[in-house]
Order: structure tokens, then sequence, then C-alpha cells
């Protein structure tokens, strides 16, 4: 549910997105399907981490472009709000891919993937890149 900052009503509620339904580790490494959302998923983000050295993205911004999608496919919001242009581009790119890899898989599966991947995006993170470095190792380019 979404949730407004005390004393703030003017605001745009906040979302609580681990709320957003996951699937958990294990069965995520039981499903050669969902392993596929995974690392296709997981692969466009390092490339957007790692192939351009004059752009900075960070965790942080991986997280947001997941959210942006569950903003679309979870809260079906109509319209999104860009932080910048990264996140813009970030958010372009992966529905590309999704639209061209991943378009016979269902939204509610396609979310809760996303979701799993923002919950280890949120447990490997000590504010800068480390999730991303550590899937660059599995999944990256």
């Amino acid at each position: 549910m979404a949730k407004c900052t005390p004393g703030d009503h003017t605001s745009k509620p906040v979302r609580n997105y681990r709320n957003v339904p996951h699937y958990e580790i294990q069965t995520l490494s039981r499903s050669p399907e969902l392993e596929f959302i995974a690392s296709t998923v997981e692969s466009t983000l390092c490339r957007l981490g790692f192939s351009d050295p004059e752009e900075i993205f960070m965790d942080k911004d991986a997280a947001r472009i997941l959210e942006l999608f569950f903003d679309h496919y979870h809260f079906k919001d109509d319209t999104l709000e860009f932080g910048d242009p990264a996140q813009e581009k970030g958010y372009t790119l992966l529905s590309e891919v999704i639209e061209e890899d991943l378009s016979d898989i269902p939204k509610e599966d396609l979310v809760r993937v996303m979701a799993s991947i923002h919950r280890a995006i949120q447990r490997r993170t000590k504010g800068g890149d480390e999730y991303l470095r550590f899937i660059n190792e599995y999944a990256g380019d």
C-alpha cells in the first residue's frame, strides 16, 4: 500500500516496493524459465552499468528502473515519473529487451522475478555498484 509522509499531504504517496509479490530464490533456481527471465533482466542492468564509462549507473539506479516497472505493471500507473535521463534510458532499454526476448512471459511472472532481483539489490548493495559488479560476474554480456 502507498504511504504518505507525516505532515505532508501534498506529495505523492511513497510506495513500499518490498510488498510487491516476488519469488523465493529456491523457486527461481528450480525453474529454467524463471532463471532465463532473471538472467535477461540482470544482463540488461549490467549493460546499463558497464557499457558507458562516462555514465554513472549505480545499484540505486538499477533498483529505480525496476520500481518504474512495478509502477507500470503492478500498480498500473498510466504515466511514469523519471528522475533523470539515465532512468528513462534504462527503462526504455529494458522495455525493448522485454518486448524482444520476454514478450510471451505473463506480466505477473515478470514482476515477481523483477521483485526478487529488487530484493537482491537491496540485500547486496552498500550504496555503490556492489550488486551490479556481483551479477556482472555471472550475467554480464
